[in-house]
């Protein structure tokens, strides 16, 4: 009776219990291949969008700021010094606080925004008030930023010390998006034509 019993109870031979191991150990690494590839497709969609979103928050406050300019001066407000394609300065009384001195400017009232090409990013740079300056990156993973100074005619104005007549200013920007699991690399390319609201033909007309 108990040989007949230890006959019919055995457990799984070596050669059984090795084959579910394997088999186990193969299901375990597809699994994790495949969340590790859902890992890496989600975190690179996700710098897609915040690229995209910082370029797109960048140009809109860009947008509003050199629109404001000259806003309670006498010029459109563009700081024709330190304008040129790739970098832009401007300036307003936005308190209407009669600004006769670099002491009366307050902080948001001279702002410079900067496309530097070593690192990739637009940078806005708020030197006043001098005791508590200011430096933010707006964007990053952008190519390329050109801006495009136009006079009253529409023509562009190539000569950076003609920046006082300009009535308007395009803002070219252009964002590289890393690829994913389904989706190439690609670049998005982002236009802001802004009409100065103190530009000097539209104060000519009030």
């Amino acid at each position: 009776m108990t040989l007949n019993q230890n006959k019919t109870e055995r457990g799984f031979s070596i050669l059984e219990l090795l084959i579910a191991i394997t088999v186990t150990l193969i299901i375990m690494a597809a699994a994790t291949s495949l969340l590790a590839t859902s890992l890496r497709t989600r975190t690179r969609e996700n710098k897609r969008s915040e690229a995209l979103a910082d370029a797109q928050r960048a140009l809109s406050m860009m947008s509003r700021e050199i629109g404001n300019s000259g806003y309670g001066l006498d010029g459109n407000g563009i700081a024709t010094l330190d304008s040129d394609t790739t970098s832009i300065r401007v300036r307003a009384d936005l308190n209407n606080n009669l600004v006769l001195a670099v002491a009366d400017i307050e902080a948001d009232e001279d702002v410079r925004y900067v496309f530097q090409t070593n690192n990739r990013t637009i940078v806005r740079y708020s030197p006043l008030p001098a005791a508590n300056p200011t430096t933010t990156v707006m964007a990053s993973d952008v190519t390329f930023m050109q801006l495009t100074y136009f006079d009253v005619n529409g023509l562009a104005i190539t000569d950076a010390a003609e920046y006082a007549g300009t009535e308007r200013v395009r803002v070219e920007i252009r964002v590289e998006l890393p690829a994913t699991g389904g989706t190439p690399a690609s670049i998005v390319g982002l236009v802001s034509d802004v009409a100065l609201r103190n530009a000097p033909n539209t104060l000519q007309q009030f």
